[in-house]
């Protein structure tokens, strides 16, 4: 048996296929998510899929997405800003 067989697997186009439809649908349930707290657009444009070695991820370009995603402190409006949590739209 091949100790890398696993891996050799996981790299089948097929299995890569199914992966990145996978992505992509969790990626729109993110998006689905944002789309109820939306004010300038770019969360959601910032929204990537990415491939990697073992698969795809669901990745954001938007500078401020972590801010957006998690909250923290609001210097303008002196306060704590929840997050909108999206991202974790993904995980189920």
């Amino acid at each position: 048996m091949r100790p890398d067989l696993d891996a050799v697997i996981a790299g089948l186009p097929g299995v890569m296929g199914a992966l990145k439809l996978e992505a992509e649908e969790r990626k729109a349930r993110v998006a689905a998510k944002a789309a109820l707290h939306i004010e300038t657009g770019e969360f959601i444009a910032g929204l990537k899929v990415r491939r990697h070695s073992k698969g795809y991820a669901i990745i954001n370009m938007d500078p401020l997405a972590a801010h957006k995603n998690w909250g923290g402190w609001n210097e303008r409006a002196g306060r704590h800003v929840d997050g909108i949590h999206a991202m974790e739209a993904a995980l189920w």
